[in-house]
């Protein structure tokens, strides 16, 4: 019986047409005058290989810095930027100019000057203790910026009408004074919370806005606080009903305040 012939496959057939796309790997020479050459392979457009050759010179430059410095950049990272890599990380830190201070020859002469100057000292401990004040809260930031400056500050026939409580002086705060419609208030707890003052005051009409002074270093209330009303006549109800109501162990005093100077 005769054997059958073994089939053909394709898959067998030799590819002469193939180019081969393997590269050789870089090669680096060094040179007896210091430099190194480098060559690369690639493939370029069409798919030919393309030899690179490049000599580079290495210089080593030597800076002489403060030895607590160069202690510091040896330091590891910590918190959230334990992982992250050696040097200056850009999205949280930034690079200032380094700025070379040079003196003045007569620089003694122009200290002794300004030493003998009583207008200067007098300039320096005026300037000393000096802090930021509102003038139309009293609160510790600029009157630019202070919250109620569109409803406190011009005198006009405005709907909008604040409520400002504070603490008075023998207790150990002030009260701030405002424009037309607005009220001042006293005796508040320092432990006050502005939604506390909103669910109090929301009760005789609609309020637009609470704003309570509180310190920066201790979050405590300050013991003034303003609340805008969109009808004045909610507030007059608001200060006739809150006047003398019993608040955190402390009795208020709802009036209107006066026109900020």
């Amino acid at each position: 019986m005769a054997t059958p012939a073994k089939k053909h496959d394709w898959a067998d057939d030799e590819d002469v047409d193939e180019v081969s796309t393997e590269l050789p790997p870089t090669q680096t020479i060094t040179n007896k005058d210091g430099t190194k050459t480098i060559i690369t392979f690639r493939l370029n457009e069409q798919n030919q290989k393309v030899k690179t050759t490049r000599r580079i010179r290495y210089t080593t430059h030597t800076e002489k810095v403060n030895p607590r410095v160069a202690e510091r950049k040896g330091w590891s990272k910590f918190g959230l930027s334990a992982k992250d890599p050696a040097g200056p990380a850009f999205d949280t830190t930034t690079v200032g100019e380094n700025i070379i201070f040079r003196p003045s020859t007569n620089w003694r002469k122009d200290a002794k000057e300004e030493a003998k100057d009583p207008n200067a000292q007098a300039m320096k401990d005026k300037l000393k203790d000096k802090q930021v004040k509102c003038r139309i809260c009293n609160g510790e930031h600029f009157t630019a910026r202070c919250p109620y400056k569109d409803t406190m500050a011009p005198v006009g026939d405005s709907a909008a009408a604040d409520v400002a409580a504070g603490m008075s002086d023998d207790v150990g705060g002030a009260a701030a004074g405002g424009a037309a419609g607005v009220k001042k208030g006293s005796y508040v707890s320092e432990m006050a919370e502005e939604q506390e003052l909103r669910d109090m005051f929301e009760r005789f009409g609609r309020v637009t806005r609470v704003f309570l002074a509180k310190d920066r270093e201790t979050g405590m209330a300050k013991g003034f606080a303003f609340i805008s009303f969109v009808d004045r006549s909610d507030a007059v109800k608001a200060c006739a009903k809150m006047d003398g109501f019993g608040f955190k162990h402390l009795i208020l005093r709802v009036e209107f305040a006066k026109k900020a100077t």
